[in-house]
Order: structure tokens, then C-alpha cells, then sequence
């Protein structure tokens, strides 16, 4: 695989996307924070506008499978830029869908095979630098001590839109992980398989990769919003134009501008902690 080549996600669907891998290089962020410091803070607010510009400033290319950071950039007509971090996890397998009894009775199965999509060598530290966790939790860390005889598995994904992509080493890429519905599950296999509904053990080791089976939408606190809704490009421009027209004595026209804006922001501020807590 070389460096420069380009992954697809989602092919052929609405959500297609381009994506590079980068991993993060010591001298370029020690670059960018000087470069921070100088300019008091505004190299800092352009990264924060445009990530494409915020990834390869601090970053190397790499391959996907070795990404400590992936950069998307969507297919459509807009051709928007995203950056995720990717992340690794441990589990006591690499498939959902298999029963941790079966996998613990028998050996790894090599990257390539088609049972174990999702597998990475597992070894107490990443060569690319990554810091493997529990998947965020204990429930990890109770089916690994549960099921000591197999070893802990390195699963590799990050996170974009509240969606969860892991690492392919059969497709050398990440995907979406498929549920029963993709898989083509007969209602028979359903009924005579799974009658008796899955045991403790199964739900814990699907609601690592699935999560829970519920929607939240977390409400942040009015200092996250009013943070995230200052540095919008507009307000900053606002703010360039009222230090303009202040040094040209235009006072009354600087304070109505300070007076819109303050406006606006609170009515925005009002919109979002409505709509957060109406869907919460």
C-alpha cells in the first residue's frame, strides 16, 4: 500500500468520502505552536476554520492502517473537509456476531481471514504510537478477565457523525459495521438461534462495537455555545470591524455593531439550548 493512495468510504452511497491517513510529527506541532504563540492565537483560529490546512500543518502521510488521524473530504458537490482521530480499543474478540466461547476455544485468526475482519496483532504497545483503552470502559475489562485464555484483540476505528468506522484488514480499509438486517438473516435462523434471546455475556461483547440501542443528544453547557458560536467567521469579522471603525472615531457606528452582534449571538444561543433540550 502506498502512502499517497486515497481510500474510498461508503462507495456508491450518499455518504461517500475520500479519505487520507496522517500521523502526527513532533517538529511540525512544535512549528505550529510557535506559530500560535506569534501570532497571538490566530494561526491557532485559521486551523480551527479549515482542517485540511490544520492536518497537514501538523502532520505526515501515512498509510490508513498506521492513521493516527484521518482526513475525510466528501464527494458531493461541496467537497467539505473533516478530520477524526483514530482510535484503538481492546476487546476479547474481533467479531461481534461470533460467540466469545468459540473464539476463545480456538487461536487468532490471521488479518486476512474473513471471520475476523476487524483483528489487529495484539501487543501491549502500537508500533504507530496509539494508546490502546478498554473501549472506554469497564465492560471491556470484564470480559477480557472473564475470557483470560483469549487474547485481547487491538480493534482500530474512529468516530464521524456519532457513527463508529473500524479497520478492515481484509478491505485494507475502514467500514461501517454491518448489523443482522445487512447480513441477510433469515426470520427462521433468528427464531431458531436466538429464541431464547442472547446471554450476558453476548450483549456486553455486541455493545462494545454497537453501543447502546438508544439516541442521546447531549446538551452542552451555554459556555461551550457561546464559544463555538463566537468563533464562527462571521463574529470574528465583526470584531476586525468594530476595532476598524473605532480607530476612525466612528464610536456610535462600532457600538451599534457590538449591539447587533450581541443580539444575534443570544437569540442563536436561546435557538440551540431550545432545540438541545426539546430533543434531549
Amino acid at each position: 500500500m502506498e502512502k499517497g493512495e486515497l481510500k474510498i468510504l461508503n462507495k456508491g452511497e450518499e455518504e461517500e468520502m475520500e479519505l487520507q491517513g496522517y500521523r502526527f510529527c513532533r517538529w511540525r506541532l512544535a512549528l505550529v505552536g510557535f506559530g500560535v504563540l506569534c501570532t497571538g492565537g490566530f494561526l491557532l483560529l485559521l486551523l480551527y476554520w479549515l482542517p485540511e490546512w490544520c492536518v497537514k500543518s501538523t502532520c505526515t502521510r501515512t498509510t490508513a492502517h498506521d492513521a493516527e488521524v484521518v482526513l475525510l473530504r466528501s464527494t458531493d458537490e461541496f467537497r467539505r473537509w473533516f478530520l477524526a482521530r483514530v482510535r484503538v480499543m481492546l476487546a476479547p474478540g474481533s467479531n461481534p456476531f461470533h460467540s466469545l466461547e468459540t473464539q476463545t476455544t480456538s487461536p487468532p485468526s490471521s488479518p486476512s481471514s474473513p471471520s475476523c475482519p476487524f483483528s489487529s496483532p495484539s501487543s501491549p504497545s502500537l508500533a504507530n504510537g496509539h494508546t490502546p483503552h478498554p473501549s472506554d470502559g469497564s465492560p471491556a475489562q470484564e470480559l477480557i478477565s472473564r475470557f483470560s485464555d483469549y487474547q485481547p484483540t487491538q480493534i482500530r476505528y474512529f468516530t464521524f457523525h456519532s457513527t463508529k468506522y473500524y479497520w478492515d484488514d481484509g478491505m485494507q480499509n475502514f467500514k461501517l459495521l454491518i448489523g443482522l438486517e445487512d447480513l441477510e438473516v433469515s426470520c427462521s435462523t433468528v427464531h431458531s438461534e436466538h429464541s431464547a434471546g442472547l446471554t450476558r455475556n453476548q450483549q456486553e461483547y455486541r455493545r462494545l462495537f454497537f453501543g447502546v440501542n438508544e439516541i442521546t443528544v447531549k446538551v452542552p453547557s451555554v459556555f461551550k455555545l457561546l464559544i463555538k458560536e463566537v468563533l464562527n467567521p462571521f463574529y470574528i469579522f465583526q470584531l476586525f470591524s468594530v476595532i476598524l471603525w473605532s480607530t476612525d472615531e466612528y464610536y456610535y457606528y462600532a457600538a451599534a455593531i457590538v449591539f447587533m452582534s450581541v443580539i444575534s449571538i443570544a437569540t442563536s444561543l436561546y435557538t440551540i439550548k431550545k432545540v438541545r433540550l426539546t430533543n434531549h
